[in-house]
């Protein structure tokens, strides 16, 4: 099994307050292989000492065997990856993700990054309120796919654990024409102790989901409303019974989580629930507004979080939505920008030939515009937050005017005739200082002939260097005066006189040859005839 725990939300032992280790996220969702593919965020949630950690490493075994039949191996093997252990005291602190994410290709032939997130039970006796907060709203808002562990049975204080996003979620539909601001909700009920009455697996956690959340008349307003508000905020809810792992996972102080040790009956469960889970159809993208997102967009919604939650007060759901609106503009302002990029490289990248000026300017407004009109539809958010909006389109602006600049080097470097400007321009001074020099010398204005040979000399000199620069790397300052020097002269002295003396001449030329050609043309035509 490659790679190993990367923690990426730590307590700080001083301060108590959670920070964002940055770069251990980068160093994940900035890979190469994954930067660019869309995620689907499995992470697991509840309670303190409830086997997260445990059913997690379960689900990374099955993906590192790449899904395959016999992805349980050996009964002996002791089980690896998040760190677990027996016994009552946690384990696990902050949140942590999986350093390798799995890329896994569905049918359609699209490859999704699947990065596997561990995280520190709530409600433990070493945890304030906030600090549950924080690690159970982290976990909810960047997942695709939540498993909320819960132990023996759904009780109503888990339905009200998850109040503060259902009210962010309701306040996000109205400010968004995302139908669902979350994805899939999947309850994991532990140690299911009534199978007689409803049986283990899928469908019969399916039936004891569809009576919990079943709306009653005696149940309290605020009972109604979760109820009322989970089914609008997550697009799917699930539920999954589990029977009890066996008595030797409990009562053996050495436990490795070897299978030999596992009742039978759960590693049955075992086969059915994580394919169920993380089979490549089953695979839930993470999506912000109703627009899936890249590994990178992942790493700006994880920022953006935590400036949330830096305050010591916990955050009103208003808040969230705003921190959700501008979670959808990075991305969206990251969509623009890909289609900007696609869009110049088709045009004036890689092997792409020299594009006129002019017309690179106009396919650079047209591009813009487009990258504006991307931006525009796929972000979701911004019915009551047109600020945040309006902000993140002037920083697409910038973004593409910056970027333009970049392509416009890059098409001029193409320019065969702009590349020999300098050389050109250094010779035809050279050349007419030489004639210069010799007119001066046939009428004995020796005096002047002598400057024009200093002056000759001197291009002569910048002519040679300017070679050696371009032919050897070194001294690149100075051919860069050379440069604005060639540049100078070019525009200010030698393109003037070849429009005001010589183009219009030579359009002319032009213009008679080609008559003369069509008359003969014609000529040729008619002596054929007769």
């Amino acid at each position: 099994m490659d790679g190993h725990p990367v923690p990426v939300l730590i307590q700080s032992e001083e301060t108590g307050n959670f920070e964002l280790d940055e770069e251990a996220l980068e160093e994940v969702l900035l890979n190469p292989r994954i930067a660019d593919k869309y995620v689907c965020v499995l992470a697991v949630a509840g309670a303190f000492r409830k086997g997260k950690s445990f059913l997690l490493d379960f689900l990374l075994r099955y993906m590192s065997s790449q899904q395959s039949q016999d992805w349980l191996g050996d009964v002996n093997q002791p089980l690896k990856g998040f760190k677990w252990r027996q016994g009552s005291r946690r384990e696990t602190t902050g949140v942590l993700i999986w350093s390798e994410p799995f890329l896994i290709k569905r049918r359609s032939g699209e490859e999704i990054a699947v990065i596997l997130m561990d995280t520190q039970g709530t409600f433990d006796i070493q945890s304030s309120m906030k600090d549950s907060t924080i690690v159970f709203a982290l976990t909810t808002m960047v997942s695709s796919v939540l498993v909320y562990n819960l132990m023996n049975n759904i009780q109503e204080d888990d339905l009200m654990n998850l109040q503060l996003f259902t009210s962010y979620g309701m306040l996000a539909q109205e400010d968004c024409d995302s139908a669902h601001p979350f994805q899939r909700l999947h309850f994991l009920v532990r140690d299911w102790q009534f199978p007689y009455e409803t049986p283990f697996g899928h469908q019969g956690g399916q039936h004891l989901l569809d009576e919990i959340l079943q709306i009653t008349e005696k149940q309290h307003p605020a009972h109604q409303e979760v109820r009322r508000d989970l089914r609008k905020c997550f697009r799917d809810i699930n539920c999954y019974l589990m029977p009890h792992p066996g008595f030797k996972v409990i009562q053996k102080a050495d436990f490795d989580g070897r299978l030999a040790d596992i009742d039978e009956q759960f590693v049955k469960h075992l086969l059915l629930l994580v394919p169920r889970l993380l089979a490549p159809e089953n695979l839930v993208k993470k999506e912000i507004g109703g627009q899936p997102i890249k590994s990178r967009d992942l790493l700006k919604f994880f920022t953006l979080f935590m400036e949330v939650f830096k305050d010591n007060d916990l955050p009103e759901p208003t808040t969230l939505v705003e921190f959700a609106a501008q979670a959808s503009s990075q991305a969206a302002l990251e969509a623009g920008k890909e289609y900007y990029a696609e869009t110049m490289e088709a045009l004036v990248g890689g092997d792409r030939p020299f594009l006129k000026t002019v017309q690179m300017e106009a396919e650079h407004s047209k591009a813009k515009e487009r990258a504006i009109q991307t931006y525009l539809e796929k972000n979701k958010y911004g019915r009551k937050n047109q600020c945040v909006v309006e902000k993140y389109q002037l920083m697409l602006v910038e973004e593409v005017e910056k970027m333009f600049v970049k392509y416009s080097q890059q098409n001029e470097a193409k320019n065969v005739f702009k590349a020999a400007r300098t050389p050109a321009t250094l010779f035809s001074v050279l050349m007419f200082f030489y004639l210069m020099s010799g007119i001066f010398g046939l009428f004995g204005m020796y005096s002047f002939a002598n400057m024009c040979n200093l002056g000759m000399g001197v291009f002569l000199i910048m002519l040679t260097v300017w070679a050696y620069v371009r032919y050897s790397g070194e001294y690149r300052d100075a051919g860069v005066y050379i440069d604005e020097l060639a540049s100078f002269l070019w525009e200010n002295v030698i393109h003037p006189i070849y429009q005001t003396y010589m183009e219009k001449h030579l359009k002319e030329a032009a213009e008679q040859a080609a008559q003369q050609a069509i008359t003969s043309t014609l000529a040729n035509g008619k002596v054929k005839n007769a």
